[in-house]
């Protein structure tokens, strides 16, 4: 075989196990996260609408600053009685708000609206986390239960082995080995249930990332029972600082300010404003001219003879609205924390006791073996203590992601974002 032809070979190999190779991913949490910042729509949706209201607020700052404009003109007029002419002009002007107590509370509610947005984002990105990481946790547990599916599977396979010879033997009867044999079919068809379950628990993660296909994912971590501890102290600081909380806060500081606006709408107003211009008939005229003014506004009914004291009441109803719902948000908060940290407990005390039932539960079995291929315990006190084993093993399972569950919602009351 030539250079050329070898190389050819080596590339065509190379290029059909490309795409099976971008099908394979396999991720670690910080990995996960990594990537669902780069890619979950929702997050991605939520940073932006951040950053809007921060640019906002940066346009709204030049309501303090004066307007300057520049204007070049030509005009050509004429009539019956005169000849055509043209005129020519240039100007430039700038005007300043001196006093308007409705453009500071405009500028103070993008101002609100900014850090409302960022505490917006902040939850937005929490729930996000809660999201993937219950993905990325089914994942992993979905993983552990086909290999405990299939542990069970092989057991009971050599259940149905053994006591098909004892049967043939003479030693075991007919309906037990054929029970037995129903035991491994069932145990087979789980393996492919918890296979099936897999593959869905692959797809979740990959739309939680904001992800697309239907490549192969392997997460790898722990699945042990989770730590997590919480105070009356933590509670209080997540009345303070959690993102529901300042937002729920933020909107009652928008409602405030929206209510003295409305009162603004009954106080005068004063603008300052200059000019310096040319004007002539030809295109650089040089007659100069120039002015100088302050302009004071004084509502009388601005929007109608009742509309300023409708107005305010309307927007004071809204202001008590908003201090309800903020007192209502701080309340539920702290009933949701003090309950899903006692459910958490109980979640983690269940796990931790199974843990120690599991390893019991497998040393008796495999004592019961003993005992029974010795005779000294009948097949239904091996199956017994067979099915006390696998419903052990199984459940561990459920009870560890019980746990792990009970502290994600925990982590997301509490504002923990995919950052950290």
């Amino acid at each position: 075989m030539t250079i050329k032809k070898i190389f050819l070979t080596l590339a065509v190999s190379l290029a059909a196990a490309a795409p099976l190779a971008a099908q394979q991913l396999s991720l670690t949490w910080d990995e996960a996260k990594r990537l669902a910042l780069e890619n979950n729509p929702a997050v991605k949706a939520a940073r932006a609408s951040m950053e809007q209201a921060g640019h906002n607020y940066l346009a709204g700052l030049n309501s303090y600053l004066p307007q300057v404009s520049v204007s070049h003109s030509v005009s050509r007029s004429g009539g019956d009685g005169s000849s055509p002419s043209d005129r020519w002009g240039a100007s430039i002007s700038a005007s300043e708000e001196l006093f308007n107590l409705r453009t500071v509370s405009s500028v103070k509610s993008a101002r609100i609206s900014r850090e409302k947005a960022e505490a917006d984002y902040r939850a937005a990105s929490a729930t996000a986390r809660q999201t993937l990481a219950g993905a990325f946790q089914d994942l992993l547990f979905a993983q552990r239960r086909v290999e405990v599916q299939k542990k069970i599977h092989g057991i009971r396979l050599e259940n149905a082995k053994l006591i098909r010879l004892k049967y043939e033997s003479g030693m075991e009867s007919k309906g037990n080995a054929l029970y037995t044999e129903a035991l491994a079919e069932n145990a087979g068809v789980s393996v492919k249930k918890a296979e099936r379950q897999l593959a869905s628990a692959q797809r979740a993660l990959l739309e939680a990332m904001g992800l697309e296909g239907t490549r192969s994912v392997t997460a790898s971590g722990d699945i042990g029972v989770p730590e997590f501890a919480m105070g009356e102290d933590d509670v209080s600081l997540a009345l303070e600082k959690s993102p529901g909380i300042i937002s729920a806060r933020k909107t009652l500081e928008a409602a405030k300010e929206r209510k003295n606006s409305a009162g603004y709408y009954a106080m005068p107003s004063l603008r300052a404003s200059g000019s310096y211009g040319w004007s002539g008939d030809s295109e650089f005229p040089q007659d100069k001219s120039w002015s100088l003014g302050l302009s004071l506004s004084i509502p009388i009914f601005s929007g109608g003879p009742t509309y300023y004291f409708n107005n305010l009441s309307a927007y004071k109803k809204a202001l008590l609205a908003a201090e309800e719902e903020y007192k209502a948000a701080r309340i539920a908060l702290a009933a949701s924390l003090r309950s899903g940290y006692d459910d958490y407990l109980s979640a983690a005390e269940t796990a931790r006791a199974n843990t120690a039932l599991l390893k019991a539960n497998e040393e008796r079995y495999k004592e019961a073996q003993i005992k029974y291929m010795a005779g000294k315990i009948s097949f239904i006190d091996l199956e017994n203590v067979e099915q006390n084993f696998v419903d052990s093993d199984l459940n561990q399972l459920d009870y560890a992601r019980a746990a792990h569950s009970r502290k994600l919602t925990l982590e997301r009351l509490l504002g923990v974002g995919m950052e950290k």
